[in-house]
């Protein structure tokens, strides 16, 4: 009951020290363990047991996590919702996990009228506060690590979310392994700023582990951000790097108190050379990147500060980093064999922090799971010496011109070094003499001045991997993990 070991530690440990704030309040380990054991009992009341789902529909506050810890206390799985989905898609998700109950913000519940009314609770009215508020009831029942404790939905980039299922092992593999190299101490204070509904809310409850403070934000603006690191005085902040971008860029960012940041962490998507480069010049604080995936339990990669590069020695890409202890990574070829050293090959994950599977669906689950127990990422990249991953793209992504690999990563990070341009995203489009040829899609500050960025791609690239077509959009699509859906692009 990994969860469980973790509150009962903590509370042990630090029972007067925040454990959790957010926009409304805070609480103590004592105080939020006490709060999750109630509510476990309240949800049991309520007909919720072992194997029942709990979906959740909120913006991040200290109830979605007490609803996390309560259901996996009683054997029961909780399912993130993302309440920036449209209707359909979170009925269809509730459709697939039938939970027994949705527990979400009354103003987020009213925007989805198609939920079974009968099981809704509204986390901010008094029978949410009320749930389990009596004094005794039932001993809660024993929970094995084996035991699946949350549906994770994925990032959805390409079509349709699947349901990730993890078991308590998965979240204690990752947390022990993470915290056995970045060794955050009791004293952190960690700034989410990440959604709780993404597989990247295993980061937040890995520094839970460590008995650290976690600070909600009900959604990103930099502006909040900045605000929290402030207020909290923040040791490190869990984030994005178009967050990180879009922090720099405010006005308040000359003016907040950041000095007590020890680290930022950072993942999802590529660090651009040039937004690493202004933060670690700006900040003087540590940077730590987070390489990570839902389905082989979330964070595994790491690349800590001492082995980032000077803000000015920055090269093409910062490596992903290290796997952590517990974990093991390996690049193999097309035919599942391991990838000669520095050759590029996909990366493939083995170890306890794996998921069960997706949510009833043994097809899926077995297309992406080698015959000898490997989990394959889709990501391509090499293994240098030194055991660090360094990515070079999507698999499913790579664009193969006239037999010739061109990265869609490599490219946009090419156009984005042109100070004109402020965002890009490239794809590959049919072309009838080279198969696939590149597409650039690009959002400028202003009126582009076309040749000058030809002129930039032609001293970057070769002439085989710049792009045959160049349209200019306002915004790059891109979810709330800052990764760019690239089906949303215009056709």
């Amino acid at each position: 009951m990994w969860l469980a070991q973790l509150l009962d530690r903590n509370r042990q440990c630090f029972p007067d020290k925040v454990a959790l704030a957010d926009a409304y309040r805070s609480v103590t380990w004592s105080q939020f363990h006490e709060r999750v054991h109630r509510l476990a009992r309240g949800l049991a009341a309520l007909g919720v047991g072992h194997g029942d789902r709990v979906a959740v529909l909120s913006t991040d506050r200290i109830e979605v996590l007490e609803t996390y810890f309560a259901a996996a206390r009683i054997g029961a799985l909780f399912v993130p919702l993302n309440h920036s989905l449209a209707a359909p898609e979170v009925a269809g998700v509730v459709e697939r996990v039938r939970p027994r109950v949705v527990v979400g913000e009354s103003e987020v519940l009213r925007r989805f009228p198609d939920l079974p009314a009968g099981r809704r609770i509204a986390l901010d009215e008094p029978a949410f506060a009320q749930l389990g508020a009596g004094e005794g009831g039932a001993a809660l029942p024993e929970v094995a690590d084996t035991d699946p404790v949350a549906v994770l939905h994925t990032s959805a980039t390409t079509g349709q979310a699947k349901g990730v299922t993890v078991d308590q092992r998965s979240l204690r593999s990752i947390a022990l392994g993470w915290l056995a190299v970045a060794r955050p101490d009791q004293e952190a204070v960690l700034v989410n700023c990440c959604p709780l509904y993404h597989g990247s809310m295993v980061v937040t409850l890995t520094y839970l582990a460590a008995g650290a403070t976690a600070v909600l934000l009900p959604g990103f603006t930099p502006q909040r951000a900045l605000a929290a690191v402030a207020a909290h005085r923040a040791t490190h902040v869990w984030l994005v790097p178009q967050m990180l971008r879009f922090m720099l860029q405010a006005r308040s960012s000359h003016t907040a108190d950041l000095s007590t940041l020890r680290e930022v962490l950072y993942g999802a998507a590529p660090m651009p050379p040039e937004v690493y480069a202004e933060a670690a010049e700006r900040l003087g604080c540590g940077f730590r990147q987070v390489y990570g995936m839902t389905e082989v339990g979330g964070p595994f990669v790491t690349l800590g500060p001492d082995e980032h590069p000077a803000p000015g020695e920055v090269g093409e890409a910062i490596p992903a980093g290290r796997v952590v202890p517990g974990m093991s990574v390996r690049a193999v070829d097309g035919d599942g064999r391991e990838s000669a050293p520095g050759a590029v090959g996909e990366i493939v994950v083995r170890g306890p922090g794996v998921m069960q599977g997706y949510w009833n669906d043994p097809a899926a689950t077995a297309a992406i799971t080698t015959p000898d127990g490997w989990t394959r990422t889709g990501d391509l990249g090499r293994i240098d010496p030194g055991g660090r991953i360094h990515l070079v793209d999507r698999s499913k992504d790579v664009i193969l011109r006239a037999g010739q690999n061109v990265y869609p990563s490599e490219v946009e990070r090419v156009l984005r070094l042109h100070p004109a341009v402020l965002d890009a995203a490239v794809v590959g489009v049919p072309d009838p003499d080279y198969g696939q040829v590149p597409k650039a899609y690009v959002v400028t500050g202003g009126d582009p001045d076309r040749a000058a960025l030809q002129q930039h791609l032609a001293a970057h690239l070769a002439p085989y991997k710049r792009p045959r077509h160049i349209e200019y959009i306002e915004q790059v699509p891109r979810n709330p993990a800052g990764k760019i859906v690239k089906r949303l692009l215009p056709t």
